[in-house]
């Protein structure tokens, strides 16, 4: 039973930050059309953010809110400088953010060098749940994650931003015509997707080697996620849950590479038994 709840517990910490990587993820492609294979990058900003500032003695609340000012920040230059370029060829946006993730990358090894960096646990210890002994900052983590997937839930079904970015999904050049700026709306979707990527980066920086290419790990199961989704934010909670249980507990009884091999089989028989799921207009 205690194995069980502590699985149970593990599953949820790791369902909540591929939730948080996958939705800023779903924002660019489910409501832009752009496939930012540049996302894991921002994520991987978000964790150097952490890094930098715990260099400097700042508090992990600090590093935190740094990292997600970074990750708008250069979200915004980024739709600014390349990403408004592609809105007409969206399959361009494939190479160009490829080729921008390999930049990325290479800046932060030229800054920070290729050896693996420690963040301390800003919350280290075990609090006891349902009779377990679970990781403090795990339990923070997960917290906050979900708290933050929720709210961008929330900003995009009942908020005035949530109607427009909605309404420039399904139709821009109608929009237009309504008097909404698309062009706006985009570099703030944009700048928030990558926001949220940072944010995640910063939130698992304490738990895990820090190297330059860790962003592509994430990346690789928050697209399954986008994917399994559809081009809904939404369900995204959902499809994230699924497949991380699906790779925590194929770890636990196999390996990771079985873990691996198990999620790509479970995201292909979710596109089969939905087909369109990964080309509806998210709403």
């Amino acid at each position: 039973m205690d194995q069980t709840i502590a699985l149970t517990l593990g599953v949820l910490s790791s369902a909540a930050i591929l939730a948080l990587t996958a939705v800023g993820l779903s924002l660019s492609f489910g409501l832009m059309r752009i496939i930012n294979l540049a996302h894991g990058e921002f994520l991987t900003i978000g964790v150097y953010g952490s890094v930098v500032t715990a260099d400097h003695g700042l508090p992990w609340a600090a590093g935190l809110a740094a990292a997600a000012a970074v990750g708008l920040g250069v979200g915004a230059l980024t739709e600014v400088l390349l990403i408004r370029r592609l809105y007409r060829a969206p399959e361009l946006s494939i190479l160009a953010t490829f080729g921008l993730s390999i930049v990325i990358r290479q800046l932060i090894q030229l800054e920070f060098g290729k050896d693996y960096r420690m963040v301390a646990n800003p919350l280290p210890g075990a609090t006891r749940v349902l009779g377990v002994y679970f990781p403090t900052y795990l339990l923070l983590l997960t917290g906050l994650a979900v708290t933050v997937v929720v709210a961008v839930l929330a900003v995009l079904r009942f908020t005035s931003l949530g109607l427009r970015v909605r309404a420039v999904a399904d139709d821009a050049a109608l929009s237009e015509t309504l008097g909404v700026r698309s062009t706006r709306v985009n570099l703030v979707v944009f700048a928030a997707s990558a926001g949220l990527a940072a944010t995640a980066g910063a939130l698992v920086a304490p738990v895990t080697n820090v190297q330059p290419d860790m962003g592509l790990d994430y990346v690789f199961t928050a697209f399954l996620v986008v994917i399994v989704a559809g081009r809904h934010v939404a369900p995204v909670l959902i499809a994230a849950l699924g497949l991380a249980a699906v790779q925590n507990l194929t770890t636990f009884w196999t390996d990771p590479l079985l873990a691996r091999l198990a999620v790509l089989l479970l995201a292909f028989l979710a596109v089969q038994v939905r087909p369109s799921a990964s080309f509806r207009v998210a709403s």
